[in-house]
């Protein structure tokens, strides 16, 4: 049992110490590509799925998930703008992947240069925080700055409580409402398709009270005085008025030539 025990701690041991160790090796920061040089220095392989590359501004970053894994003691390139390879490439047993490759060339595909300030950090999968695996400088770089890590997700927000005591429905419209907002707007709609039969209904009530309204629906033979009546209620006083007249008139008339008969007798 003694002996069982101790070959499984002697494994345990040997398996704990099995480690991958990936390290960015060398970098050329002024040949045309430029060079970036990464080694597994561990005893076993390491997927860099969700692994980057990444230099000192936020853009340039190289996502190494086309890598897969590498074993121990593996060497791969990454070389950078112009005459980068435009797919990968094996070359010696040993892969080339291009980063912002081209075949024309662009000063501004280059993410390395000596200027200064330049470097390279090979960051892992860790999510957050991420971590700073390794990281070298161009020459002429005396100092990285630290690694700024990237915001974090925004967390979804919980859905919004049923319960009508807690809130939930804060900013929502309810089915009420919308019912509500349809029936409003059915409304609307109908006093504005009855305004004309509204204006309508005014006239006929104007016309009802005597008072002359313009238009069609004003009311013909209705006068605008204030009795209100018809034409044909004022006929009987009319015709009386009219026999007095022509009475009068003919009493004149006979009158009138009585006096032009007598007038020449009188001469002789």
């Amino acid at each position: 049992m003694a002996v069982i025990a101790g070959g499984v701690a002697l494994v345990y041991v040997l398996t704990a110490s099995g480690a991958s160790d990936v390290q960015v090796t060398a970098i050329d920061c002024a040949g045309h590509p430029r060079k970036i040089a990464i080694q597994n220095k561990g005893d076993t392989a390491q997927d860099l799925t969700g692994w980057k590359l990444i230099s000192d501004k936020a853009n340039e970053v190289f996502d190494l998930d086309l890598v897969g894994t590498v074993g121990p003691g593996v060497n791969f390139y990454v070389f950078n703008g112009h005459l980068a390879p435009l797919t990968p490439q094996q070359v010696g047993g040993e892969w080339i992947y291009g980063w912002n490759p081209s075949e024309v060339f662009d000063p501004s595909l280059f993410v390395l240069n000596e200027d200064g300030t330049d470097f390279v950090r090979l960051v892992d999968a860790s999510g957050w925080p991420w971590r700073v695996v390794s990281q070298m400088p161009c020459p002429g770089t005396t100092e990285i700055p630290p690694f700024q890590q990237p915001s974090t997700p925004t967390p979804t927000a919980p859905p919004s409580s049923t319960d009508p005591g807690a809130g939930g429905n804060t900013g929502q419209t309810s089915g009420n409402e919308s019912a509500n907002t349809q029936s409003d707007a059915a409304q609307s709609t109908g006093a504005s398709q009855n305004a004309p039969a509204s204006a309508g209904t005014t006239a006929q009530t104007a016309n009802v009270s005597g008072q002359a309204v313009g238009g069609p629906a004003s009311g013909v033979g209705l006068l605008s005085g204030g009795s209100g009546q018809p034409l044909a209620g004022h006929l009987l006083p009319l015709g009386l008025l009219s026999g007095v007249a022509g009475a009068a008139l003919m009493f004149l008339a006979v009158r009138t030539l009585g006096r032009a008969l007598r007038r020449p007798q009188d001469g002789h």
